[in-house]
């Protein structure tokens, strides 16, 4: 069981250490094993004695399956704020797209937008803003940066696409509307096949208990038929 086997990049982007995660799953995996075995004497006080190999199985895998929780829930927990920055750079991306067509400069409008959204997105915005001032690199390589160490594609995608339209001169304006418009699309993708999946997982309980009901309604039928036989 690997439980040091945690990404950099969901770390920094929910906002843990990796001691943290690994001190779970050391103390799942150890209350785990303790309740595991006290359940084992507890059975076996009672009367019943399991097998070796079911006594082995069941204390492994309650220990495995407690101990890699903590890994499961980091990776849904950066998934999920992975989700929330994306959309709030697709705000991000509005906002900076109004000011600059207000006739702002790009330094500006980036500046205005970072400082009129609130949350830890936004938050995170304005931070590599300002690293970027104090160090004098590029704003634009600075969110790069900050997509590298978060493990958010579309942060990136949007850096390089501003910086490859700065390179042959085209529009910024016009990049930033396609990508903030490219987001927007991939997150409705998201948000429909997210519910087409849950969906389905509805239908499997109104499966099951229909067949319940044929089962129920049909079994006296059936013990009759086979009873006059």
């Amino acid at each position: 069981m690997k439980l040091a086997s945690f990404a950099q990049a969901d770390l920094a982007i929910v906002g843990v250490t990796h001691e943290h995660v690994v001190f779970q799953s050391l103390t799942r995996t150890v209350a785990a094993f303790a309740g595991s075995i006290m359940f084992v004497l507890a059975l076996s006080h009672a009367g019943f004695t399991p097998t070796p190999v079911m006594m082995i199985a069941g204390v492994l895998g309650s220990a495995v399956a407690c101990g890699t929780s903590p890994s499961r829930r980091l990776q849904k927990s950066a998934q999920l704020r992975r989700l929330d920055m994306e959309s709030a750079l697709a705000g991000y991306l509005d906002l900076v797209n109004v000011l600059l067509a207000g006739g702002a400069g790009m330094e500006t409008a980036l500046l205005a937008a970072a400082d009129a959204g609130d949350g830890w997105c936004f938050e995170l915005f304005r931070t590599a803003l300002t690293r970027a001032r104090s160090s004098r690199v590029s704003f634009w390589n600075q969110f790069r940066e900050l997509g590298d160490d978060l493990g958010v594609a579309s942060l990136i995608e949007v850096a390089q696409s501003v910086q490859l339209a700065g390179e042959h001169g085209s529009r910024v304006r016009t990049s930033l509307v396609s990508k903030a418009s490219a987001l927007r699309a991939r997150q409705l993708a998201t948000i429909e096949y997210s519910a087409q999946q849950s969906t389905e997982k509805m239908g499997v309980p109104m499966v099951m208990l229909f067949i319940g009901f044929i089962l129920l309604v049909g079994y006296p039928a059936f013990a009759s038929t086979i009873g006059v036989l």
